[in-house]
C-alpha cells in the first residue's frame, strides 16, 4: 500500500500550485501529481502518446499530466493548506464539492500505479465518492461525512489516515493541511471544490480548481464505465 504525498507547505509549491490570498488567510492546492502514486488515463485519439504508455518513465506521466495528454484515473488527490495571515485565528467551517460535468469515458490506457513505498505521515482527508453526487449542486462536507452513500469513501479515509473535523481553528501564523480525494468508478467527471472560513467578522469562499482555473477532472479505471 502506497502512501499519501507529504503536507503542502510555503517551500513545497508544485508548478499547478494555487495561491490564493485573502485578507484573512492564504489557501494552498497542490496536486499529488507523483506517478508512483497515480494511475493515469491516456485517451486512445491521441496515438502518439498512447502508443508511448508502456514505455513511459514517471518523469514522463508527469509531464503528460502537465500537458493536459494524461488524466487521473479513479481517483485524484490534492493537499491543501489554509494559513491563518491577518492577526488573528481563522475557522475552517466546511468544504463543499461539485460536480460540474459527468460524460462517458472515451476509450483509452490506464497506467500503474508503480508504488513509492511508506511513510509515518497520517494527515486528515476528505474523501468524496463523486459518482453519487448531483450535478452542478455544492454538496457540505457535513452531508459527505454523513452520508450511507459516502461510506466506501469514509472507509477510504481511515486506510489512509483520519477524516477531517470541522469545524477547524487556525492560529494565527499557523498552518492547517488535509488532503481533498475524488474518485469515480464510472464517470469522466469534472469537479471542483469550495472552502468556507470565518475570520471573526466576515465569511470568506474560494473555489478550488485545478491547472489554470479549469475544473478536476478524473476518469474510471474499469470496464464499468456509463453514460
Amino acid at each position: 500500500m502506497v502512501t499519501a504525498i507529504g503536507l503542502a507547505s510555503p517551500a513545497a509549491v508544485s508548478a499547478w500550485q494555487k495561491v490564493f490570498p485573502e485578507d484573512s488567510a492564504t489557501l494552498l492546492v497542490e496536486p499529488n501529481e507523483q506517478a508512483c502514486l497515480n494511475r493515469w488515463y491516456v485517451p486512445s485519439s491521441d496515438a502518439s502518446t498512447s502508443s508511448q504508455v508502456d514505455r513511459a518513465t514517471t518523469d514522463q506521466l508527469v509531464q503528460w499530466a502537465r500537458e493536459g495528454r494524461a488524466v487521473h484515473a479513479g481517483m485524484l488527490e490534492a493537499a491543501v493548506t489554509v494559513h491563518g495571515d491577518a492577526g488573528s485565528s481563522v475557522e475552517v467551517r466546511d468544504i463543499s464539492v461539485t460536480v460540474t460535468r459527468r460524460e462517458k469515458a472515451a476509450p483509452g490506457t490506464v497506467t500503474g500505479p508503480l508504488g513509492c513505498g511508506t511513510g509515518p505521515d497520517e494527515p486528515s482527508y476528505l474523501a468524496v465518492d463523486l459518482d453519487t453526487l448531483p450535478l452542478n449542486q455544492p454538496v457540505p462536507a457535513a452531508y459527505l461525512m454523513r452520508s450511507p452513500q459516502q461510506k466506501a469513501a469514509r472507509q477510504l479515509e481511515a486506510d489512509h489516515g483520519q477524516s477531517v473535523s470541522l469545524p477547524h481553528t487556525v492560529e494565527e501564523g499557523d498552518f492547517y493541511s488535509l488532503f481533498l480525494i475524488g474518485r469515480t468508478a464510472r464517470y469522466d467527471t469534472r469537479w471542483k471544490a469550495t472552502i468556507t472560513w470565518w475570520d471573526g467578522k466576515d465569511m470568506h469562499r474560494r473555489t478550488l480548481s485545478g491547472r489554470d482555473g479549469k475544473d478536476l477532472r478524473v476518469v474510471p479505471t474499469g470496464d464499468n464505465r456509463s453514460g
